[in-house]
């Protein structure tokens, strides 16, 4: 591998090697992107030469701060002394910090530091119950804070590193827009912030990776950027930052000097965290960050860099092979023994700064900012006769913030106490493997206070785990499912810690503002007051808080005795510090402890929260496939009713139908009866009638002599009975059709019968027969 310090020239967009992987779609994308990044950048320079030209002729050049500028170029905050020369910004003393929200209770637990140790020269195993201590705290729900990705893809453009080919090919799309290939390639994690009162902002710090491969965890290369928020966390865009006589204009690339090879990857800054030095005027923010390069032989090394005056120093422990990976280093400044301690001396910055290397030894560092060697100032060792036994093998204590001084006081926030008796306070966090089933490691911040005398350092305090609440951070179910979706929350870095806060009956208070992490995927700001009370109300910071010294020197170490412990003269036999000192072994150990339990009850609730979801889940589905079983039944039942329904009406209809034939059939043989019966009557009137006529016609004529017919005669006996006989069937039978039958043939008989003529009887016939 090449090492390359600075950026190499630009190279052909395409050569022959690539000429078969050039295709007219991937030309023509290039072409659009090329296009698109001379807009932005056009838009960008021709955006800052306004905006540097109405700033010219607003402000002198004596200005110290120059508030963010309004799309017409006017100030966004308008300094009630424009009359003056050099305007002077005035800074509300009571921010308002319930205006994103009301501070919801909060118990954070830990164990403090009480200078008695247990161990085999006690004769006893210091339990953790014997350190426990708890407080109320408030704690405010986060909010998140975004960035403009493709303001950054258009910053970065030109970087030899950049290339989107791979972005290209991992979209399966014949057309794919901007902003998918920016989405696809970039992202921003890690942003650690730190509030600068001479300026009432906050300068914020992230890391910017490009991964055009896809994934996170193996980008090609990171850039840190830099970014202006109000007090308000609102984005200043354009923010224009004098320093000495320098202008910053934010937000920014920082070049930190990154060496990098075409064609590697994981370059570039990574984990910065930032820090401040209080108390000093114009003080410049040191930012730490980890990073590979040739001067440590492509070791992960970490670095230590000034945003304004843009210098960059690798750090380097003397006498010490340097790790292959070196990380998770908390930073912060310790006052000189010999510090000027009058009021109207003015504090110069500090040349050197320290770190926590490692908690377990507890090991500080001291490095020079210039020349960017390190000392091991203090290394802990505790005597085997003094130490207690712990389960705390599969936890450790690592860095997370970095330290600040804890204030005196309310009314005096800018009082640290004397040099001989300092102490800081920083939320580091443990990182614990094989707790709770979880085949990943878990991390969770904690509240740590080491206190120190410059040369002696000791924890004096640490809590159990912080995770804020549920809702605070994470959501119920994730903050509880350590060994997946919530197995990481990191925080970043103290942002601010106000003193002169009040809360909302007017009580004062103190607000910490932290910037935190959700599984590197989210940058968040969230709020605890009351953490000086906590620390307030610490026995192991009674010293501190009231300063009290022997011969003019300042007690050390500053902790309060308990009564029952010290009357065991074996403890007061033993020196003041490696009691502290012992003791302080505990407390990171029943710390470390304490988050196994927390990961085992956590994974426990999250299996029970499981086991419980499904539990709901089989109970809905049983209830699904019951419901599903009782509908299909009430639908059978119902269509057995409804065709049962069917049957019925089907019944009905047909007995009605038969009803309604039957009533027809009667109808109609009543109606062919009454036919038959007219027909008979007809036919009877039409007989009658023919037998009068018939009668008529052959009625005798009187005195005719021999030839004429007789008035009277006998009856003719064939007629008569055969007469009665056909009258009396016709009675006796009342079917129509026969009855019609038998007078049709009993009249055609008649007819058939003619009667016989004897002219010897002539005087025998009636007059009947005429």
């Amino acid at each position: 591998m090449l090492p390359e310090k600075n950026p190499r020239p630009g190279s052909p967009t395409f050569n022959v090697k690539l000429r078969p992987f050039v295709t007219r779609r991937i030309l023509l994308t290039c072409i659009t992107l090329i296009l698109l990044s001379l807009l932005l950048h056009q838009a960008y320079y021709v955006r800052e030469n306004v905006l540097g030209d109405v700033l010219a002729a607003k402000t002198s050049s004596t200005d110290v701060y120059q508030p963010a500028l309004n799309e017409f170029g006017q100030p966004l905050e308008e300094s009630e002394q424009s009359d003056l020369d050099e305007p002077v910004l005035e800074f509300e003393t009571q921010f308002d910090y319930e205006e994103r929200g009301a501070f919801t209770p909060f118990r954070i637990y830990g164990f403090d530091n009480t200078g008695a140790p247990g161990g085999e020269y006690i004769g006893k195993n210091l339990s953790c119950s014997s350190l426990s201590h708890s407080a109320n705290v408030g704690v405010q729900e986060s909010f998140f804070l975004h960035d403009n990705l493709m303001e950054i893809a258009a910053d970065l453009d030109k970087h030899p590193m950049i290339d989107y080919r791979p972005t290209v090919g991992r979209i399966d799309q014949d057309r794919y827009p901007l902003s998918k290939i920016v989405l696809d390639s970039w992202d921003r994690l890690a942003t650690a912030c730190v509030f600068m009162s001479d300026y009432g902002v906050y300068l914020c710090v992230s890391r910017v990776i490009y991964h055009p491969g896809g994934s996170k965890d193996v980008c090609r290369i990171s850039f840190l950027r830099g970014q202006i928020f109000s007090e308000s966390w609102i984005h200043l865009d354009r923010y224009r930052l004098k320093w000495k006589d320098q202008e910053i204009v934010f937000p920014k690339i920082f070049d930190t000097e990154t060496e990098y090879d075409i064609g590697g990857s994981l370059y570039g800054p990574e984990d910065a965290r930032i820090i401040i030095e209080e108390g000093v005027e114009g003080a410049e923010p040191v930012v730490v960050f980890n990073m590979i390069s040739s001067q440590s032989d492509w070791r992960r090394a970490i670095w230590v860099f000034r945003p304004f005056s843009q210098r960059s120093h690798i750090l380097t422990v003397r006498d010490t092979e340097r790790a292959q990976t070196e990380k998770n280093w908390a930073p912060f400044f310790v006052r000189d023994i010999d510090e000027d301690q009058s009021s109207t001396a003015k504090r110069q910055p500090s040349n050197y700064i320290h770190f926590v290397w490692r908690f377990e030894p507890l090991t500080v560092l001291k490095c020079h900012l210039v020349s960017g060697m390190c000392d091991v100032v203090f290394q802990q060792t505790v005597l085997d006769e003094l130490r207690s036994v712990h389960d705390d093998h599969d936890a450790s204590l690592r860095g997370g913030t970095q330290l600040v001084p804890v204030p005196m006081s309310h009314q005096h926030p800018g009082s640290f106490g004397s040099p001989g008796v300092q102490a800081f306070a920083a939320f580091p966090r443990t990182h614990s493997e094989n707790a709770g089933g979880c085949g990943m490691a878990v991390y969770r911040p904690e509240l740590a206070v080491l206190v120190t005398n410059t040369t002696h350092f000791y924890l004096t305090y640490g809590s159990k785990v912080i995770d804020f609440g549920a809702g605070m951070v994470m959501d119920d179910e994730t903050i509880v499912d350590v060994c997946t979706r919530g197995r990481i929350m990191i925080t970043n870095s103290i942002a601010r810690w106000d003193m002169n806060a009040h809360d909302a009956r007017g009580v004062q208070t103190d607000v910490i503002t932290l910037t935190l992490s959700v599984d590197d995927s989210t940058v968040q700001v969230l709020r605890l007051s009351g953490i000086w009370d906590l620390l307030k109300s610490l026995p192991s910071l009674t010293g501190y808080f009231e300063q009290t010294s022997v011969n003019g020197v300042a007690e050390f170490p500053a902790i309060e005795h308990a009564e029952d412990a010290w009357q065991d003269e074996r403890i007061r036999a033993v020196d003041s510090f490696e009691r502290a000192n012992a003791a302080a072994w505990d407390v990171r150990a029943c710390l470390e402890e304490s988050v196994l339990e927390y990961v085992r009850h956590s994974s426990d609730l999250h299996n029970k929260n499981n086991e419980r979801h499904d539990r709901e889940k089989q109970d809905l589905k049983t209830k699904i496939i019951q419901e599903e079983e009782q509908r299909k039944k009430e639908e059978e039942e119902k269509k057995i009713k409804l065709a049962d329904e069917e049957k019925r009406i089907k019944e009905e209809e047909e007995q009605k139908k038969k009803v309604e034939q039957e009533d027809q059939k009667r109808k109609e043989k009543e109606k062919e009866q009454k036919k038959t019966d007219k027909e008979l009557e007809e036919k009877k009137a039409k007989q009658k009638e023919k037998e009068e006529k018939l009668t008529k016609e052959k009625k005798p004529v009187a005195d005719k002599g021999d030839e004429g017919i007789p008035n009277k005669g006998p009856k003719r006996p064939e007629y008569d009975d055969e007469e009665e006989v056909k009258e009396t069937a016709v009675k006796d039978e009342f079917d129509p059709k026969s009855v019609e039958d038998t007078v049709d043939n009993t009249w055609d008989e008649v007819e058939k019968v003619e009667p016989k003529y004897d002219p010897d009887a002539r005087e025998n016939w009636g007059e009947e027969l005429y």
